[in-house]
């Protein structure tokens, strides 16, 4: 018997009908494994303060060992949401991913969720002031810095850096770091500033900000930003708009053909249309959401956040997604091609999963699989919808 996790939710709170009571006691009996999920799932909602706390990685790290305790086979672990977690039901997913895999371990024996660091296809390079491509490695050897090669730390950055000595002034050269689609690049900039950068993104940046100057930098495709707190202004640049920050976190998306969008997680955000005529900055609060066109015109709507901070601590959550918008996005991590006879069924129901950002594509649609009735199959760079 199938079960909505809603209802199970519903029950532990104490917030349901008869009848609702009556399916889920049902469930229950009809399996041990059931009942076990049960038991746990609402052992772990007893111990919650509220309902919609932020879930720590190392919260959901004890969760996931407290499952675990008593079983004796070895399970991967498998789409736990290491995030801020805002709504109910999206842990209650997670538990029923956990529910999924554990009963199906015959199925998913052999998979492995890790870090693909060496993603086959183009790699990450870094423009210089001279016009040169470097990879991370390369770059990271001329700055001297022992660091993987998913990152740049700019924060010692006196190395790449020069002074003309006649003008007796400093010339801070520029870099550009291309991430292509497939890959996710991390950077630390010289102020300690972090930044987040999805796939098919592009970051423009001084190697090292003037102590006396605004900290600007300019992007194309989608960034999530944390921002060293600083009495000199950051500032962010996209195609549509500007964005002036002191000290905070969020998320901008610029790209092509759609409206530059901003999302803020924490603090402040002053937005300003680039194209607008009066030119007035609109100021964002935590949970805003603006979106700024070609002509300058600017919107504001309220989002959930955890599909943003997802990102930051490993995970792509599709939070009320079609199935049509999944494989849009999917498109740019996996660096492949949907094929798509019919998009019309992708377009009928809305789903709340995640998937960790370096499971293997194979991975990925598997979890897809198992929530909607979608099936898929894998040609190379080409992935079919199988009706």
């Amino acid at each position: 018997m199938q079960i909505d996790w809603g209802k199970i939710f519903s029950y532990i709170n104490g917030q349901t009908d008869k009848k609702t009571v009556e399916e889920v006691e049902f469930w229950r009996k009809e399996d041990p494994r059931n009942e076990e999920f049960y038991q746990r799932a609402s052992d772990y909602y007893a111990n919650q303060p509220t309902r919609n706390e932020s879930f720590s990685e190392e919260k959901l790290d004890q969760f996931y060992s407290k499952l675990q305790k008593t079983r004796r086979r070895k399970h991967q672990r498998v789409l736990w949401q290491r995030m801020t977690v805002a709504a109910s039901v999206i842990l209650l997913l997670s538990l029923g991913t956990w529910w999924y895999y554990d009963m199906n371990q015959d199925k998913m024996d052999g998979m492995q969720i890790a870090m693909k660091s060496e993603n086959a296809g183009e790699s990450v390079f870094i423009i210089t002031e001279t016009g040169d491509k470097l990879t991370a490695e390369e770059l990271n050897s001329k700055m001297d810095q022992q660091t993987n090669n998913n990152q740049l730390n700019y924060t010692k950055s006196d190395s790449i850096y020069r002074v003309d000595t006649v003008k007796e002034k400093e010339i801070i050269p520029t870099h550009t770091v291309v991430v292509p689609r497939g890959k996710t690049f991390e950077l630390v900039l010289s102020d300690g500033t972090f930044v987040l950068l999805n796939p098919q993104s592009e970051l423009t940046y001084p190697v090292k900000f003037d102590s006396t100057s605004t900290r600007e930098v300019t992007l194309r495709g989608e960034g999530y930003f944390e921002v060293t707190k600083s009495s000199n202004r950051f500032v962010v640049n996209t195609d549509n708009m500007k964005l002036q920050v002191y000290g905070t976190t969020f998320n901008v998306i610029s790209r092509d053909s759609l409206p530059d969008e901003a999302v803020l997680v924490e603090g402040v955000v002053g937005i300003t249309p680039k194209n607008s005529s009066d030119g007035k900055e609109i100021v964002l609060h935590p949970g805003d959401k603006s979106f700024v066109d070609k002509l300058g015109q600017l919107t504001v709507t309220q989002t959930d956040l955890a599909e943003y901070t997802a990102k930051r601590n490993g995970y792509i959550l599709f939070n009320g997604k079609t199935i049509k918008q999944v494989i849009s996005s999917l498109e740019l991590y996996y660096d492949v091609q949907f094929i798509v006879k019919n998009d019309a069924i992708l377009k009928k129901k809305e789903y709340v999963f995640s998937i960790k950002k370096h499971a293997s594509l194979r991975e990925a649609l598997d979890m897809i699989e198992f929530v909607s009735d979608v099936k898929f199959l894998i040609e190379g760079k080409e992935v079919k919808i199988v009706e």
